[in-house]
Parts: C-alpha cells; structure tokens; sequence
C-alpha cells in the first residue's frame, strides 16, 4: 500500500513521461515526492504570454532583444527559449502534483553528482522523513551506430542510468524502500539500431532491479522496459519514423495508469515488464 505517509524520490520526474507518471500515482495515493533535475526554474519574462510554444516563444525573445538594442544569435534564442520551457514544465509539474493532494520538493542536481545528491536526501528527509520509494526516470539518448560511437557519448547516455542509480543506492538506505520502479525500455530486451549503450544501460537498471528483489522479496520493484511514448524523447521526426515502421507509441494517461498499476501491485509486480508493441530494427 501506498499513502500520503510514503515520500518518493524521483529522478528524471520534473519533466515529461516520468512526470506524467508520478502526477498520476499522486492522484490515486497523494504520497509525498522530491523530485531531482538539472534544470533551474527560470522566471517567466514579464509580459510575455505564458503558453506559447518554442518557435513563438523564440519570436517573442528576438523582437524583444531587438526592441532593447541587443542582438541574440539563434544559439542564444534556442538556449533561453529551452531554459524557460524546461522552468515552465517544472512548475506545471509541481502544481499538478499540489492540486492532486501530494507534498512536493524539487530540488536542481545532477543525479550522478553525489554531493549534490546527499545534499537533496538530507533536505528532503528533514521536509517529509524517510524516503520510501525510488522512481529512477533519468536518462537521455545519443543515437549512433556503436563503430561511430565516442567513449564521450557512451559516458553521457550511461551517467543519469547507471552513475546516477549507483549514485542514489549508496545514498540512501536500501532497507526503507518498499516501492521501487525503474524506467528501462524494450531496447534491453530486443535492442534498436544505434542504441547499444542505451540497451546496456537499461538492462543494467533489470539486473539491478532482480538484485533488489531478491535482498527484498516483500518490496515492490519492478523495471519498466517501455516501447516508445507519444511525448518526452518522441519529437516529430521520431514520431514520423515510427509511424513508418509501424510501431504504435504508448499515449500519456495509458502509460501512467500502467505505472501507477505496477506500483499498488505491490510485491506482486513482477521486477521486468515489457510496454508497448514490437520494436522495428531497421
């Protein structure tokens, strides 16, 4: 059983589907959640509309240089319109979790930094006492066929997944977790074209999770391998080569509610699952 007794800390869980998953777990258990990022909440520019998109958004920001006299390069209008997209998602993110009835505290650090990450536990812990959950979400990709690979981009896609869970585990204090969840994906299982260090990575969070399962066989934990999402990494371009493979993508709230099911399964979720249809190898 989960409650609003529980604290949660998820990485990756500001933004996107992991975002949409804990906002959906928080719906149905009103748990507490600590929410670790690498990005800053940038204050919204005043009088700028709040919902426009990022080439509006980038429009917006040019005439308004412009307006002041200064010039920005198109580098600089895609970093700051980035910045204040990611800060804006953030507070939706913290709002929605508010409104369903959790307690909520983000705080900015790199998941596989460890001193930023103690830093983030111990104020957590002093806000909501022991955590009790892990939602380890954070991950980012670096596509490329494994002869073209630089020991650089194997470094960046295994640092959030790898580093950062070894990270947290040394952190926290194992023995108090009751609800584990890993986001893994069905490239550990059936692997993709360009995705070799994706697929070791997450097959590494599966080992891990049977690791945890066997220390702990009355704890949930469960290693989710998703299919592709309509959302978060999926832009149009890898929405369109989808739909050209024929591969289905997992909508939002069917997604989340899956999530949130394997949780309140509890010790009976089993530790690998395998979401969505079959992954095109090109």
């Amino acid at each position: 059983t989960i409650s609003a007794q529980d604290t949660f800390l998820v990485t990756g869980g500001a933004r996107g589907v992991t975002a949409t998953c804990i906002i959906e777990l928080s719906r149905r258990t009103r748990a507490n959640f600590v929410l670790l990022g690498r990005s800053h909440i940038e204050d919204w520019p005043a009088g700028l509309a709040s919902d426009l998109d990022e080439r509006a958004l980038r429009g917006a920001l040019a005439a308004r240089a412009k307006a002041g006299g200064q010039k920005m390069s198109p580098a600089e209008l895609n970093r700051q319109a980035s910045r204040l997209l990611a800060g804006a998602e953030i507070r939706q993110t913290l709002s929605a979790l508010e409104a369903a009835g959790s307690r909520v505290h983000y705080a900015v650090a790199d998941v596989a930094d460890a001193s930023a990450v103690k830093a983030a536990i111990r104020d957590a812990e002093s806000l909501f006492g022991p955590i009790t959950g892990l939602v380890h979400g954070a991950g980012v990709l670096a596509d490329k066929l494994i002869r073209e690979k630089t020991a650089e981009q194997i470094a960046r896609v295994f640092s959030p997944k790898v580093l950062g869970l070894q990270t947290i585990l040394s952190t926290l204090d194992a023995r108090r977790l009751k609800h584990i969840a890993f986001f893994s994906s069905v490239a550990a299982r059936y692997g993709n074209t360009g995705q070799s260090d994706y697929a070791m990575a997450n097959e590494i969070l599966n080992r891990v999770g049977h690791g945890m399962k066997a220390a702990n066989p009355g704890a949930c934990v469960t290693s989710l391998g998703w299919g592709p999402w309509d959302g978060g990494m999926v832009d149009d371009s890898l929405r369109a080569k989808f739909a050209e493979m024929g591969v289905s993508l997992i909508p939002q709230q069917d997604g989340a509610n899956l999530f949130a099911d394997a949780l309140l399964a509890g010790p009976l979720c089993p530790v690998e699952l395998i979401i969505g249809s079959e992954l095109g190898h090109g």
